[in-house]
């Protein structure tokens, strides 16, 4: 389970937050990250620091290996090739992750990791919006933010790059919706990782909780969240907490081709 981050597509930045639902609280208790917590089952979410850069590496590798792999195999009946597994390997997504987490470039930027007994297991990453309806937006400021598609050269980098996307663009979603709808601040969850070896122990909605508490008191309406076709961990994540696609999705250069949807819910 892991999302790819920091493509930032107009398409679905563009999307109406009234059609959006609320995000729903997951099942499993979680801290908030601001603070850090302890769960009965001895799970922390908490701010990432320096001394978990090595970790958050590695889990971010297996989890994004993992990712593709299922994506690729969905669309293909074959995995990624071994090209791919090595440009998302531990050590370059390690030295992706170092300015983020710690010099990161606004206080609306936020890197969480997950833990079990002192081990990062999981992790997340937040990063700011422009405003949702605002025609033409360009998404997040990606300044200092690591993307794991774009730095190992897999995808296009940010807004200044063409994206393939399908359904309607920014400019259709920004004339659309409620009438007198002003613009709503949004927040995108630029990476939500959790190891193979650790799925289904509810590190990932903790994740996903602390990052809308983050969110949310950073002035966000407004949750988006990419996420591959074939990854059904992840999806079914989102799903279970809410979110919706929005109808918004782009391809990613990965092997044969990936593809990547835009899943969103008020917050």
């Amino acid at each position: 389970m892991s999302t790819h981050q920091g493509q930032g597509a107009a398409a679905a930045h563009g999307t109406e937050p009234g059609t959006l639902r609320p995000v729903r609280r997951p099942r499993h208790p979680g801290a908030s990250a601001a603070g850090g917590g302890q769960t009965a089952r001895g799970g922390f979410v908490r701010e990432a620091r320096a001394e978990d850069l090595e970790a958050v590496g590695a889990v971010h590798a297996a989890a994004m290996t993992a990712s593709l792999d299922a994506a690729h195999r969905a669309a293909h009946d074959v995995g990624v090739p071994e090209g791919v597994r090595a440009v998302v390997s531990a050590p370059v997504l390690t030295a992706g992750w170092r300015d983020a987490v710690c010099a990161p470039p606004s206080p609306a930027h936020h890197v969480l990791v997950a833990t079990q007994d002192g081990e990062v297991v999981g992790l997340a990453a937040l990063a700011p919006l422009l405003d949702v309806r605002q025609g033409g937006a360009t998404g997040a400021d990606k300044a200092g933010t690591p993307s794991s598609v774009d730095d190992v050269g897999l995808g296009p980098t940010g807004a200044d790059r063409p994206i393939s996307t399908s359904g309607p663009t920014s400019a259709d979603r920004a004339t659309a919706g409620p009438a007198g709808a002003g613009p709503v601040r949004a927040a995108e969850l630029t990476a939500l990782a959790v190891s193979p070896g650790h799925q289904r122990a509810g590190h990932g909605s903790r994740l996903l909780a602390a990052a809308v508490d983050l969110a949310r008191a950073d002035g966000a309406g407004v949750l988006l969240v990419w996420a591959v076709r074939g990854d059904e961990s992840l999806t079914r994540l989102l799903a279970g907490a809410g979110l919706v696609p929005t109808g918004a999705s782009r391809s990613l250069p990965v092997g044969r081709g990936v593809t990547e949807a835009c899943w969103g819910a008020s917050i």
